[in-house]
């Protein structure tokens, strides 16, 4: 049997999660335990930003300040 964990929020709150479960087809409680194990498989701030850092090395001198311009001025995202 699974433990069970009552967590209090506002209706405004519980409103939009149950929504937010709904669109996706599942139940308040599926969703809520998805999140929490998204939350818990997520990286910590340090490891987030070391991965940061690796990207960065990797792009760096690839893309141009005049590149990223030109895409914002095309409206691009990247």
């Amino acid at each position: 049997m699974a433990d069970k964990i009552t967590v209090y929020v506002s209706p405004e709150t519980h409103r939009r999660l149950k929504t937010a479960a709904s669109t996706r087809g599942m139940s308040l409680s599926d969703f809520m335990v998805q999140a929490a194990e998204q939350a818990v498989h997520a990286p910590d701030r340090a490891a987030a930003a070391r991965q940061m850092d690796l990207v960065r090395g990797l792009v760096s001198g690839l893309v141009t300040r005049d590149d990223v311009q030109n895409m914002r001025k095309e409206g691009r995202r990247f």
